[in-house]
Formats: C-alpha cells, sequence, structure tokens
C-alpha cells in the first residue's frame, strides 16, 4: 500500500477515544483526554447558543437533542460528532434523565461502527486470498491488518458502554432508542465491498470511500437488530417516537457484539489473550444481567438467545485456558 493510500486510509479509519474509569477499559483507550474536552466543549456550546429546536430544554436536554441531530444526518463524520456530544451525558454521576438514553444510542453507533469495520476487514481478507496479482494481495493484507486493528479498538469502547448500562448487573428499566432513522443510510450491500471481495484491484479513492460508509453500513444491521425488522419498519418504527426495547434482548445484543470484539482478539487474529479474557468477562456479564431481566419477564426467544451466549463464552473460557497453557 503507498504512502498516499496508508495515509487517506488511516485518515478514514482513525481511532476514536473512549472514557472511562474502570480499570480494564482505560488502559485501551485510543486516543488522548482531548476527545473527552471537545465532548464537553460541544455540550456547554450547545448549551450557551440554545441551538436545541425543542424549546424548554437546558443542559442534557440540550446535548442529546444535538446528538440526535447529528445521528439523524447520517455519516461517518456525523457519528463521530454525535459520540462527542454523548460523551459527557454516558459519563453523568449521578446520572440524568438523559444518561440511558445517551448510553444506548452510544451503544448503536459504536455497535455500528464495529459491525462496519469488522465486515470491512473480512473483505479486505476474502479479497488478499482471491487476488491474483502480489500487489493488490500485498495492498488488501494491509488494509485488512488496519481495519480489523479498527475493530478491535471500537469494541472496548463498546464494552465500556455496555458495562455503564448494566452496572450492578441489572439491566435499567424504560429503556428506549431515542432518535430518528439517520438520512442515506445504504439500502443494500456496498459494490466497492463486493469488488474487494472478489480480489479486483480497487484505487486508494474507493478504498477511502469504503471506509467512510462502513459505519453507516453498520449502524442499517445494529437498527435492525435493536429495533427489530427491515429497513423500512426500522424507519417507521423510529419515526414513531422513542422505541422500548426489550432488556433482555438488548443485554444479549450487547453481548453478542462483545463476542464478536473478542474474536479479533483470539490465536487466529491479533492474539492477546489479556483482551480476549477481558471482553470475555464483560459478555458473561451482560448474559448475566439478561438473566436477570428474563426471571422478571420470561421471553422464550431471548431464554434461546441467552443460552447460545452462554453457551459462547463458556467455549471461550475452554479455549482461554487451553491457549495459556501453550
Amino acid at each position: 500500500m503507498g504512502v498516499m493510500m496508508k495515509t487517506r486510509f488511516a485518515a478514514a479509519t482513525q481511532p476514536r477515544t473512549t472514557a472511562s474509569g474502570n480499570p480494564l477499559i482505560q488502559r485501551y483507550r485510543v486516543a488522548s483526554g482531548n476527545r473527552v474536552r471537545l465532548g464537553l466543549a460541544i455540550v456547554v456550546l450547545a448549551a450557551m447558543s440554545g441551538c436545541s429546536s425543542k424549546p424548554g430544554l437546558s443542559g442534557p436536554g440540550i446535548a442529546y437533542e444535538n446528538a440526535k441531530e447529528f445521528f439523524a444526518r447520517g455519516h461517518s463524520a456525523n457519528f463521530d460528532h454525535a459520540l462527542d456530544t454523548l460523551e459527557s451525558l454516558c459519563n453523568a454521576d449521578p446520572p440524568n434523565d438523559y444518561t440511558d438514553r445517551a448510553r444506548v444510542l452510544r451503544a448503536v453507533i459504536l455497535g455500528g461502527e464495529f459491525e462496519g469495520f469488522k465486515t470491512l476487514s473480512e473483505a479486505y481478507e476474502k479479497g488478499a486470498d482471491s487476488a491474483k496479482d502480489s500487489s493488490v494481495r500485498s495492498d488488501y493484507h494491509s488494509a485488512y491488518r488496519d481495519t480489523m486493528r479498527r475493530a478491535s479498538e471500537i469494541s472496548f469502547g463498546f464494552a465500556e458502554t455496555a458495562m455503564q448500562l448494566t452496572k450492578g448487573g441489572q439491566v435499567p428499566k424504560g429503556l428506549t432508542l431515542e432518535a430518528p432513522y439517520p438520512v442515506g443510510l445504504p439500502s443494500g450491500s456496498s459494490p466497492t465491498v463486493e469488488k474487494i471481495e472478489t480480489g479486483e484491484k480497487t484505487e486508494p479513492m474507493e478504498q477511502t470511500d469504503a471506509a467512510l460508509a462502513a459505519p453507516s453500513m453498520g449502524v442499517v444491521k445494529v437498527l435492525s437488530t435493536v429495533v427489530g425488522g427491515d429497513q423500512d419498519t426500522v424507519k417507521s418504527k423510529m419515526s414513531a417516537g422513542p422505541v422500548a426495547l426489550n432488556r433482555a434482548g438488548f443485554a444479549l445484543f450487547l453481548g453478542s457484539e462483545i463476542m464478536k470484539g473478542a474474536s479479533l482478539y483470539d490465536k487466529k487474529h491479533i492474539d492477546d489473550p489479556g483482551k480476549y479474557k477481558q471482553l470475555t468477562g464483560v459478555a458473561e456479564g451482560l448474559g448475566q444481567a439478561a438473566a436477570a431481566a428474563l426471571q422478571e419477564s420470561p421471553d422464550p426467544e431471548a431464554e434461546k438467545g441467552l443460552k447460545a451466549l452462554q453457551d459462547q463464552t463458556k467455549a471461550a473460557q475452554k479455549a482461554l485456558k487451553t491457549w495459556m497453557l501453550e
């Protein structure tokens, strides 16, 4: 991959900050505290300007409205702005009326970014295996490593938000996804990603565009899971107002995503047993939170999902023991 390509790709996949006082996550911050200060600055400026379109809001309410507006605009850069704005709301101590809402939306965005870059990394891996030209193989191997590491970094920010949402081993009651459906989200697969998968050569700008489009592709997938239904159904539900979330179902979504993140740290990929262990431990805790929610509100479908997650975490712990003995 040429110098220009590396520069463009790195800019498109630049790591984001995660904010946490948790020692397990804090070590893996991928940027400095400048992002935290930027998020606070956005909140303060929003409050001073009163730029929210809804009257009667102040402080956290304005900040959350601004985050929703950024999210509604779609596109990678706007998702980043939304995450910056949500950061201080997610870390509010004591929590306020917008804390859980902010954490849900943050989980959706980070989950979308993770899914998007994971999918793109898998496309580069397939492309590298399929390419006949050695220069394309080398280029795609490099892009595969970059996008996989990007996804793996996001997984720790996602895990942080998941732990915030289930602090004390409980899923909060009354969780909702309160945000408009983003404009401009893709309704189908990406021609560039399909081109990459076949091993066909792509130009630097095409790869940059694919990296910028990855979060949007992932958000479509996450919204389908969290809200339920195809794209039209999801749009309809979100347009009708706040979407009530099934407590156990949402915890299982969080746990499933974190297990996907853990898989990037296994022996076949990054080969980091410490991070693998940390993420699988978080996923196990989410399974426990889902189980607690199911005791209060039984749900046969969610119980199947819980069994699947528990089987995954048990298999991961068994594999880790073997891994550590080698």
